[in-house]
């Protein structure tokens, strides 16, 4: 049959034309307005970082004083060394505070996502010609502070927006956030951005810098502190910061022995008198002059006494997340009868209405619990959360990958919170009830003797840390350098065993003693670790070989409070880190810390290492200080009663899509991140 092109064809041909041609003048309509859409974001980005950029000036005082770019980032210089810190407890991947005026003794971080911090010297510029100093006593120098700006401000990165969500994970699930009474590194981590100190320390240098405090007197004995506020801070709510506020905190909470914070009384037991002079004016004094005095006055919460002067000691005890500070960050409502769950995300919100001038680019903060890590990794690489402490194993694993060096930071450095993990020992009696095998130093040492810690950080962290000696870490001038650690050795354990009178019987499998008691304990962990089971299990193992049985005790890490506090253990391993660059030894050593549920859990009582404690803390002098901290590390490493595992250096991840991400002597600066993916990423 003959193939004809009729009317109908000429009329489909044409129609086909038109819809073909309308296609394409819609897919270059449609680049045209893709094209005037990234113009429009890019115009908008730039007004808005230029806006950003005019309101952290205003914030910071640049316009309405006439100080120029450059004097705004001069460095705070504090002439006198302060900032004891208190120990934090958290959990290893297993693993997991100190310095002179102006040095910082940590370790240069080895890695830095993007530009490098700058380094820069010189004395800050001080207009004291216009500066009150009423308030001031006579004779005595005023420490002006700075406002506490960004070390590396994210509106000076060309790719700067603000906006988005930034989320961590926490690879263990916690109880509560609340100041003073939540006792985990989570809650601390959490509550630094909700809550304002009157002093923080610097990122870089570790000396203390100004945050609520626009300026302090010490006196040159150490007997009192006078600060001033900042006379602009506010409350999330709007409401001022002042003097009456901090005395509220201190005769309140923190000093109210109805109010569970045993753990801050325990170093901050010198401070006497907390007293509000004025409306921004108050004054601390002290029992005697100790080296943590200042720092220990300026590193504590300042809590708004209008909000939570309504609640009770046990509700203050028992609440969840109840909430209200003066930092950059809020909950998006506070509800007394709609807290926090433990085990739903911790989600924060910027408070836009911060008196600081160092707002946070990123729009929101949320917080993830996954207790398993293989789990919190798969999270973490499906965007879930873009900040994960690895494992060792998963650092090591991922870290060299060109496709994962392509879209994560992969960041190993020391700082101080880095910390020390552990096994601690029973030193008295569990639940004051019997003595543990543990009571005897022989034994304690033959425990550590018995450990081959080097083949530990190898097989259980990746060969990530090194062997700790003592309650700090390597890094720390705090740590007596001619210390070396206790060597591996099986024989030498088996002697001071029987020396300690644990002898294997005959026909008998467990070693005895005279009473007939075998030598079985429990060693308490936070579940949910594959590196913690292989640690408990190369400690199961150890054992075996020299006639100990080894029982594993796994607990939530939400209960730990309650073993700790009830001393509830035979043996229990995890991890302090510091929130402070030189750690008040007294909080966890001490005899004193023993009683009303105090961080000496493992109830170790010693003369020589109270001695030294106090000593210390009288001595002003950092050299001095750090020879008798040397003589302290002496006594514990002699009497073990802790079993120190390794110094492990944090080993993070932060996903590429965030950008003016840099690591310091004191860990992260999460406030100053932004959001701002590349293209195609």
């Amino acid at each position: 049959m003959q193939s004809k092109f009729g009317l109908k064809d000429f009329v489909l041909f044409v129609l086909v034309a038109l819809v073909g041609l309308s296609v394409w003048f819609s897919l270059i309509q449609q680049d045209r307005v893709f094209n005037r859409i990234r113009t429009v974001e890019a115009a908008v980005g730039g007004v808005e970082s230029q806006v950003t950029s005019l309101e952290r000036q205003l914030r910071r005082g640049g316009v309405a004083s006439g100080e120029s770019q450059q004097d705004r980032h001069q460095p705070v210089v504090v002439n006198v060394f302060t900032g004891p810190g208190g120990a934090q407890v958290g959990t290893p991947q297993p693993g997991e505070q100190h310095s002179g005026v102006g040095v910082s003794p940590w370790q240069q971080p080895q890695q830095q996502a993007g530009q490098q911090p700058q380094q820069q010297t010189g004395e800050r510029p001080t207009a004291t010609a216009s500066r009150d100093e009423s308030w001031a006593r006579e004779g005595v120098k005023i420490q002006w502070q700075e406002r506490d700006d960004f070390v590396n401000d994210p509106a000076d990165h060309e790719a700067f927006r603000m906006g988005g969500e930034l989320g961590e994970i926490f690879t263990t699930r916690w109880a509560k956030v609340m100041p003073f009474v939540a006792q985990d590194v989570y809650s601390r981590f959490i509550s630094d951005h909700i809550f304002d100190t009157l002093a923080r320390v610097d990122p870089e240098t570790l000396d203390n810098r100004g945050v609520l405090a626009e300026a302090w007197q010490y006196d040159p004995d150490g007997m009192w502190l006078r600060v001033k506020l900042w006379e602009d801070a506010r409350f999330s709510d709007g409401v001022p910061v002042t003097a009456a506020d901090v005395e509220f905190t201190w005769n309140e909470i923190i000093n109210n022995p109805q109010i569970e914070a045993d753990r801050i009384r325990s170093i901050t037991d010198g401070i006497t008198s907390i007293r509000a002079l004025s409306e921004h004016v108050v004054e601390f004094e002290f029992r005697e002059a100790l080296y943590s005095n200042e720092g220990a006055a300026l590193a504590q919460y300042i809590l708004p006494k209008h909000f939570y002067e309504r609640f009770t000691p046990s509700q203050f005890n028992q609440a969840t997340g109840l909430l209200l500070g003066s930092g950059p960050f809020r909950l998006e409502v506070v509800d007394p009868d709609n807290q926090w769950r433990p085990g739903t995300d911790f989600v924060l919100v910027r408070n836009e209405a911060y008196w600081g001038p160092a707002l946070p680019p990123v729009a929101r903060l949320r917080f993830k619990s996954i207790n398993d890590p293989t789990a919190a990794l798969v999270a973490y690489t499906n965007e879930e959360a873009h900040i994960l402490r690895a494992t060792s194993e998963q650092f090591v694993n991922n870290r060299d990958n060109p496709e994962w060096q392509r879209r994560h930071h992969s960041l190993e450095w020391l700082n101080m919170r880095s910390g020390y993990a552990f096994i601690a020992w029973q030193c008295g009696k569990r639940r004051g009830e019997r003595l543990t095998p543990f009571h005897d130093r022989r034994v304690r040492l033959a425990m550590t003797h018995m450990l081959d810690r080097e083949r530990m950080i190898q097989d259980i962290r990746a060969g990530i840390g090194e062997v700790a000696t003592g309650p700090q870490t390597n890094a720390s001038p705090v740590r007596n350098p001619d210390i070396e650690a206790w060597p591996y050795d099986l024989d030498k354990a088996r002697q001071l065993l029987a020396e300690a009178g644990w002898t294997r019987r005959p026909g008998q499998t467990l070693l005895t003693n005279e009473a007939g008691d075998q030598f079985v304990f429990e060693l308490a962990y936070p579940s949910g670790s594959e590196a913690y089971e292989r640690l408990v299990n190369y400690v199961r193992n150890q054992g075996a070989r020299l006639g100990i049985r080894v029982e594993p005790r796994p607990f939530e890490w939400s209960i730990v409070t309650q073993i700790l506090n009830n001393r509830d253990f035979d043996a229990i391993s995890f991890a302090w880190s510091a929130s402070g660059p030189e750690s008040d030894q007294r909080q966890i050593y001490h005899s004193a810390s023993i009683e009303d549920q105090g961080d000496n859990f493992i109830q170790w009582a010693n003369e020589e290492a109270d001695y030294f404690i106090d000593k210390a803390r009288r001595t002003l002098d950092f050299d001095e200080r750090m020879k008798v901290w040397h003589e302290f590390h002496r006594v514990v490493h002699e009497e073990q009663p802790y079993t120190f595992l390794f110094s492990p250096p944090w080993t993070y991840f932060v996903n590429k899509k965030f950008k003016n991400v840099h690591t310091y002597p004191s860990g992260f600066e999460v406030r100053e991140f932004f959001f701002s993916p590349d293209p195609g990423f």
